[in-house]
């Protein structure tokens, strides 16, 4: 891949994000490589760019939802704390662009999930949350997929997740661990108020029906949609294009950054793999 445009999702208010996006602009002209600032989603597509996101795992998701209608790679920068979607750090940024123009990186497929629900539509990378409208999140939801129902949840919602965004919200809630770029959707409850629901885990091309027996929020990749009212039907399958992560040569394998970021393992399996 010969990168001859590199665009800029950045997370201003991160300490030395402005001086970060300076010096990218400085190395880009240095190469003679459009370096392109983009706040707003992009709807063209060119095969000589990559996005990089400067910030944390949120500004990933800002730059996939931002170029969910292209087949561009985004690369992460952390400039934050935990950075599980990203692949490198301020620090890593010489050898980070030497890797970009050697073309020493591979690009991982991810699969997104599209929802729609009344006047709402939109895609997501991580996760879609459904939850309560009132102080205390409470809410019921019934999930249905083929021709029956799966179950009803009363609780505090559900998550329909991908496997990437299996180690995020769905994770804290008790769902499982997907390894990616698998393919799947996964619905969790959260502080369900039946001790047999368990998280459920769908094939990818399967079409996945949530009614709202309750008004409820709707959130996609932690931004709030919309208030959904009692007996709407959202409907949600896997999106028709993926979102592309660059992962770079030699970067750690998934077990190994899920040890780093979210203790994974315990003291003696960390001092093994140390």
């Amino acid at each position: 891949m010969n990168v001859a445009r590199i665009f800029l999702v950045a997370n201003t208010t991160k300490p030395r994000a402005l001086q970060t996006l300076a010096d990218l602009k400085l190395w880009c002209q240095q190469h003679h490589i459009d370096a392109v600032p983009i706040t707003a989603p992009f709807s063209g597509d060119d095969e000589s760019a990559v996005v990089l996101a400067l910030g944390g795992d949120g500004t990933v998701l800002r730059a996939a939802d931002f170029f969910s209608h292209t087949a561009i790679p985004i690369l992460g920068i952390n400039l934050g704390s935990l950075g599980f979607l990203t692949q490198a750090t301020i620090g890593d940024l010489p050898d980070v662009m030497n890797k970009l123009l050697g073309d020493q990186f591979l690009i991982e497929e991810r699969m997104r999930l599209s929802y729609r629900a009344a006047d709402v539509e939109g895609t997501v990378l991580n996760d879609i949350v459904i939850t309560g409208v009132k102080e205390s999140p409470f809410c019921e939801i019934e999930l249905s997929w083929g021709d029956g129902v799966v179950a009803a949840f009363p609780g505090d919602g559900i998550i329909l997740a991908t496997a990437t965004g299996s180690t995020a919200y769905s994770l804290s809630a008790g769902g499982p661990v997907i390894v990616p770029p698998a393919a799947c959707i996964l619905a969790t409850p959260h502080a369900a108020h039946k001790l047999g629901l368990r998280p459920v885990i769908f094939p990818p091309d399967e079409v996945i029906r949530v009614v709202a027996k309750t008004e409820v929020r709707l959130f996609a990749d932690g931004d709030y949609i919309s208030h959904l009212p009692m007996g709407t039907e959202m409907v949600v399958r896997r999106a028709e294009i993926p979102t592309y992560l660059i992962r770079l040569a030699d970067s750690p394998p998934f077990f190994h950054v899920l040890n780093e970021k979210l203790n994974w393992a315990d003291a003696d399996q960390r001092i093994k793999d140390n």
